[in-house]
């Protein structure tokens, strides 16, 4: 079921409800009033019979009964009430109208006790209802009063209708607006649903959505504009990495050729097919970094490693151990405030590796390279060649490799491993140089 059918059912359902609701109420509302206004008229007028019938009391002969007496008592009641008067054995002694009132068990039990109190009742003499009060006399006996109601009963069944018409007629104005209302709510959505499916289908992620509407609606277009943006910047840094890994393969792939090539040659002497052989280990092992390199950095680390509270110091001095180890260098560690950061250790490890390797490399071998730990901030120094304000915006950058240090081996991904960790994780990375030669970066956390 659509979001429009549901929203208009929905909203006819509201309102049917709450008219059944108005219509009940108000139908109840108005028959209690006006019964309790018949209530309040045969009070007063039972009342004045009571005490008249109390000072005159007409009796009849025995074995009859009074029909439409005009007494003083009576008088009043005679063109729009029924009057009867009752012994207490239930014989009728007077009767006023044309239609006897039903003696009931209850009737007889206020006749029989001159302080049983009153009944009210609605009852149907002749296919008309009539509204009855009880009373018992002092002198034994009990006064019965009628009145017809078939006019209250006519009012309150074109209350009835008149409500029917309403509700329906409500009913009718509330699909109308519900239909619009869904109309209105739904349309974006719609257009939202096939702008998602055109670009499923096209792949075009240049697309910008120009949906109005509430408020809630734009603010959903207006997420959706920012997700395309983000998949077109995403798409686009992947078909830049594709192109750069492409360009950074094809030279050791094309070095790997050049000497497969040469050894196919008989003429070459041992020492020239060491060298070669050589070459090919030395392409291989860049090829194999290359390639570790760019799953490091193609992969999200955030989907597959949660962030955990690490003590900076901690890190950084398994690192550069670690380092020492591996390259038989002074790797320097000074910790002068160490504190705790949230973040990803397989990252972090990655990317103070990386700096320490790439200071190791451009470092003279009688420097050391120092790692300093202070507070939320790590620098790796080192005391080499240092980098030039010229390459210093753009040695974050994949594949960048500075003009001095093209000759060298690397990937040109190192730095672009440690700016994206930085990026991961809200912290900033920055190069500076070092007092005396050198280049200084510098990762801090916020």
């Amino acid at each position: 079921m659509s979001l429009r059918t549901r929203l208009l059912l929905t909203t006819s359902a509201i309102v049917f409800v709450v008219v059944i609701a108005l219509s009940v109420g108000v139908s109840t509302i108005v028959s209690r009033q006006l019964l309790h206004e018949v209530d309040k008229s045969l009070d007063a007028r039972i009342e004045a019979i009571a005490s008249s019938l109390a000072e005159n009391r007409q009796t009849a002969p025995r074995g009859q009964r009074i029909r439409n007496p005009l007494t003083d008592a009576l008088m009043p009641m005679r063109f729009d009430t029924v009057t009867q008067v009752i012994d207490p054995s239930g014989t009728v002694i007077i009767a006023l109208g044309e239609v006897d009132l039903p003696i009931t068990q209850q009737v007889l039990e206020i006749a029989n006790n001159p302080g049983g109190g009153l009944a009210r009742s609605t009852v149907t003499i002749a296919d008309i209802q009539y509204r009855t009060l009880t009373v018992s006399l002092v002198r034994g006996g009990a006064l019965q009063l009628a009145k017809d109601i078939s006019d209250i009963e006519l009012a309150k069944s074109g209350i009835r209708q008149r409500l029917i018409g309403v509700g329906v007629f409500g009913i009718l104005i509330a699909a109308v607006a519900g239909w619009w209302v869904a109309r209105r709510t739904a349309k974006p959505i719609q257009q939202l649903a096939n702008a998602a499916e055109h670009i499923a289908l096209t792949q075009k992620l240049d697309t910008t959505l120009d949906i109005h509407g509430d408020r809630e609606i734009e603010q959903l277009a207006d997420s959706f504009n920012t997700m395309l943006g983000a998949l077109r910047l995403s798409s686009d840094q992947q078909k830049q990495l594709v192109q750069d890994a492409s360009h950074e393969l094809r030279t050791p792939l094309t070095s790997l050729r050049a000497n497969t090539e040469l050894l196919e040659r008989d003429t070459l002497d041992a020492p020239t097919r060491d060298a070669i052989l050589r070459d090919i280990r030395a392409e291989v092992d860049e090829l194999t970094s290359l390639s570790s390199e760019l799953a490091a950095l193609a992969s999200d680390q955030r989907l597959v490693e949660d962030p955990t509270a690490v003590d900076l110091g901690e890190v950084a001095t398994e690192v550069a151990l670690r380092a020492s180890r591996r390259t038989s260098r002074t790797v320097t560690l000074v910790i002068n405030d160490s504190q705790v950061a949230t973040v990803r250790l397989g990252q972090l490890e990655r990317a103070l590796n990386n700096l320490v390797d790439n200071a190791l490399k451009f470092c003279p071998t009688a420097q050391p390279v120092e790692v300093i730990v202070n507070g939320k901030r790590i620098d790796v120094v080192d005391h080499g060649s240092g980098i030039s304000d010229v390459d210093k915006p753009l040695v974050f950058d994949r594949f960048y490799r500075a003009a001095a240090t093209r000759a060298l081996p690397g990937s040109g991904l190192g730095l672009a491993i440690v700016k994206q960790f930085a990026n991961d994780h809200g912290a900033t990375v920055s190069v500076s140089d070092t007092q005396g030669g050198g280049a200084t970066v510098t990762i801090t956390f916020a």
